[in-house]
């Protein structure tokens, strides 16, 4: 089979989630796996003109994985890049589909390609599976934009020939934005057991970090954003105890205000800014924690979703303190499968509290961990939608 994925990350620059491990894993499977993405300019790169790129042979993950990486023309300006971007999107869409042979589309992201996508798709008679990781629209911060992304996600939901959502409040969402309620299914997110399993404290991370073995470890991974709450835990890390300390693995859009406010309360001794690192690497870290942390702050965008790094926890052996969101507690309800709730406001207590009793942390990364290697394999579940892409077909 010939697929066509199509995202509007920068596939080279994004950290490593769900659609570069399916993309490299339909290829191990032997489909033909092409993908499109949006080029996003950075420091080094602030204006190059318009780029057009394909890379084949291209993997980020598995090592007998072999996809063609397609990078539409943008003229990379920040601020303009996804506008023209928007532009040069379908012809790009148009010729690989013509080119290629493509028989399916997987469509990750609504606002700058989704449209394109799903005219070029009718137009050719291809079936698109859209996949419904968050709210798109909610990320969107000026008004105006934001209606408009929420009308084009709206139309690319309902025009899309199957919805796999990763949680069933998400499920509930893609009907409200107009799909038929027997074309959308929850599909759960998925886990690469090679990078993510129990490991021993190292000790030569440990030093690296300086650290005690003595200490307490509190871990978070992910993208920082403004609702990640953990500008919330620095104000109050007053409160735990002296030999407790927090380990940070990401960045993103609020990492230098978290950054600064380390600065400010003096406690670069305690929390660790490691930036983001190598998905090979990661697990090694989460192995140091005492416990694992998803203090979201609850929200539109927050509630209906499953932070990937829940299910990273849990597949290294660690007991999870999350904010409960509800698309999250659907799929794991309650620490009998690994994870803890507790209220924002009650967040920082709990935590210390957790840290104080061994054995029940212990007996938390038992439960979670059983849980998530018997459900979220990425080798199995990226099966499972080959299979679905099979039964699709474009009806007249």
């Amino acid at each position: 089979m010939k697929i066509l994925i199509i995202h509007e990350i920068d596939w080279e620059e994004k950290v490593i989630f769900e659609p570069h491990h399916l993309a490299e894993l339909f290829s191990i499977q032997g489909h033909e796996v092409f993908v499109i993405d949006c080029a996003q300019p950075n420091s080094k790169d602030f204006i190059k003109g318009i780029h057009t790129r394909t890379l084949s042979n291209y993997s980020k993950i598995y090592d007998n994985a072999n996809i063609t990486l397609i990078r539409p023309a943008s003229f990379l300006v920040k601020g303009i890049n996804r506008i023209t971007h928007f532009f040069s999107c379908k012809k790009i869409i148009e010729k690989t589909i013509q080119e290629r042979g493509i028989e399916k589309i997987f469509l990750y992201g609504s606002i700058t390609n989704g449209i394109q996508t799903i005219q070029v798709a009718k137009e050719k008679r291809i079936p698109v599976i859209y996949r419904v990781l968050d709210i798109s629209h909610g990320l969107v911060h000026i008004p105006i934009i934001k209606q408009i992304a929420k009308k084009i996600e709206s139309k690319v939901i309902s025009n899309a020939d199957y919805v796999l959502t990763t949680t069933k409040d998400l499920q509930r969402y893609a009907v409200e934005m107009g799909a038929r309620s027997e074309k959308v299914e929850m599909f759960p997110l998925g886990i690469n057991f090679s990078f993510f399993k129990p490991m021993k404290k190292s000790e030569k991370l440990l030093k690296e970090l300086e650290i005690s073995k003595e200490d307490k470890i509190i871990i978070f991974i992910g993208t920082l954003y403004t609702f990640s709450g953990i500008k919330s835990i620095i104000k109050k890390f007053h409160l735990f105890n002296e030999n407790v300390k927090m380990i940070i693995i990401g960045g993103g859009p609020d990492f230098n205000n978290i950054e600064s406010l380390v600065k400010l309360k003096k406690l670069g001794k305690y929390i660790k800014l490691l930036g983001f690192l190598p998905q090979k690497d990661i697990g090694e870290y989460v192995g140091l924690a005492d416990i694992c942390i998803n203090p979201f702050e609850v929200n539109y965008i927050t509630n209906r979703i499953l932070p990937t790094k829940i299910l990273e926890y849990l597949a290294c052996q660690k007991p999870v303190l999350s904010s409960p969101l509800n698309g999250t507690k659907e799929l794991i309800p309650d620490e009998k499968y690994g994870v803890v709730y507790t209220k924002e406001d009650n967040f920082v207590e709990k935590l210390g509290e957790m840290l104080e009793d061994n054995e029940k942390l212990e007996e938390l990364g038992n439960r979670g961990h059983t849980f998530v290697k018997n459900n979220f394999n990425w080798e199995q579940l990226s099966v499972k939608i080959c299979q679905i892409f099979e039964k699709i077909v474009v009806k007249n």
